[in-house]
């Protein structure tokens, strides 16, 4: 017979390896760059003061936040045209630091540089008309392939996740042949395959994972055949990839390989090369701002869904752990008007949990207040309480300047693949919202727990129509109840 731990032994178990940040530090919450106004726009939890310069050899803008942690990893973006990238990461214990890197051949008159604080937690850095130089030419990371009727794959894009690549497609499972061209080039063969309309032109990720280039072009042959080739570091092999569930494409680094292969301080941040500096860049303090009352955290639902009444199951016959994502100091995505990822999973999370409660499940929660914990405790809950089933429950987020993304989805990494579908067709039955899929992924608690776990995002707090429904109690309740009722209907046919 199993053996029950409470939640709060579990809790306290765990709560001596859990980190605190210096209570004075601000963090780092989001970023843009809008490249047709030519600035970058950032925000803080708390008040900051940069520090800006330009430098040379490259030619950048360097902005440095004392006080101020990034809980994220490097972030490096390729922007395009003069602006060559923006990178972010934690120079020291204290610095985050922002690199906007110049195209070759580009510079900047510093006078004309803007540093503006429009609050104390809100800043822009505001750049002239980059000056001399010719635009570079198309660059091998974009993609210049024509797109070809009757093909029965499309390519629709490739983006960055935490754990590698993951090239989306529609239409046909795609047909994938993966072969190591040479000692520095990766090339994936896509049969009966193109590019979508809306990729041509599209810039993809580089710098990331040691991948300095891509290139997306077709094969001439009877059948239309798409060759993606990622030219990475010489000295990294077993590179992986493989078809998920028929959406898309995984593409998986060697383990160790670094998300950013950009030079980096030992912290991860951009480094500073030695180089040639103008004067420090003038920054414009924030007009004093009026006083404003402290705003409530978004409520809890009081009156929780009630699940089917053929969905309950034996009282204690099945243990479920349900995690709300981040959580304390750690928000997690920080989308429009502020939105927290940490608010979003814990509203969500506790009422899955009072429904499985009232359906007889014996149901643990990872963390059952807002306080941070890491990941490795989540998994160790859920091990030390012989779990059944783990859900992982989180949000989505991508660029702010990409409110139109918005969506599903859910992620297995083995044993969680039946528990990902049915949970994911069950929330999309209560929901109305883009299905962006059931994929396979390697998150840490997916790959370290021993039981059937499964990791949903229930959308994009940078969405515009997700965090319009993130902001509704009754479309909140609706996804708490999807997700409850799929991990009922699971445990009664398989557990």
């Amino acid at each position: 017979m199993k053996q029950y731990r409470p939640l709060v032994s579990l809790i306290g178990m765990v709560g001596g390896l859990l980190l605190a940040l210096p209570a004075e530090a601000a963090q780092f919450r989001t970023w843009r760059f809008d490249p047709q106004q030519n600035r970058l726009e950032f925000s803080t939890d708390a008040a900051v003061q940069p520090r800006a310069q330009l430098l040379f050899n490259p030619t950048r803008i360097v902005v440095d936040l004392p006080g101020t942690t990034l809980e994220q990893r490097t972030i490096n973006q390729a922007v395009g045209g003069a602006i060559q990238a923006v990178r972010i990461g934690q120079f020291d214990a204290q610095t985050t630091r922002l690199v906007i890197e110049l195209a070759p051949g580009y510079t900047l008159n510093p006078d004309q540089v803007v540093v503006q604080g429009e609050t104390p937690q809100q800043w822009v850095v505001q750049l002239p008309p980059p000056q001399g130089g010719t635009a570079p030419s198309a660059s091998t990371n974009q993609v210049n392939a024509t797109p070809i009727a009757g093909a029965a794959t499309q390519v629709e894009g490739v983006r960055t996740t935490p754990d590698g690549f993951f090239i989306r497609t529609s239409g046909a499972s795609p047909n994938l042949t993966v072969e190591r061209a040479s000692d520095t080039q990766v090339v994936l063969q896509l049969e009966n395959a193109t590019v979508a309309a809306a990729l041509t032109g599209q810039t993809l990720p580089a710098n990331s994972f040691g991948v300095t280039t891509w290139t997306i072009q077709p094969v001439s042959a009877a059948v239309p055949t798409l060759q993606i080739t990622l030219t990475v570091p010489a000295n990294s092999t077993d590179w992986q990839a493989s078809v998920s569930n028929g959406s898309g494409i995984v593409v998986l680094p060697p383990r160790g390989v670094a998300i950013a292969a950009v030079p980096a301080s030992p912290s991860g941040a951009p480094a500073q090369a030695p180089a040639e500096a103008s004067p420090p860049i003038a920054v414009q303090p924030p007009p004093p701002a009026p006083v404003v009352p402290p705003q409530p955290e978004p409520a809890i639902p009081s009156t929780p869904a009630v699940p089917p009444p053929d969905s309950s199951i034996p009282k204690q016959a099945v243990t479920i752990v349900i995690d709300p994502g981040h959580g304390g100091r750690d928000p997690g995505a920080i989308g429009v008007g502020g939105l927290r990822e940490k608010d979003v999973t814990s509203t969500i999370a506790y009422d899955v949990a009072r429904i499985l409660q009232q359906s007889g499940a014996q149901v643990i929660l990872t963390r059952s207040d807002d306080r941070e914990i890491g990941l490795e405790p989540r998994v160790q809950i859920a091990e030390q309480a012989n779990a059944d089933l783990f859900v992982s429950i989180h949000a989505n987020s991508i660029s702010l300047s990409r409110p139109e993304v918005n969506g599903l989805e859910t992620y297995y990494h083995s044993s969680g693949n039946r528990l990902a579908q049915v949970i994911h067709q069950s929330i999309l039955s209560l929901v109305t919202m883009p299905d962006r899929g059931v994929r396979q992924a390697r998150f840490h608690v997916l790959v370290n727990t021993s039981m059937p776990s499964v990791l949903v995002e229930t959308g994009f707090v940078t969405g515009a129509q997700d965090a319009r429904n993130f902001n509704d109690p009754a479309w909140r309740s609706r996804m708490a109840q999807g997700i409850a009722a799929g991990i009922l209907q699971y445990a009664q046919r398989s557990l």
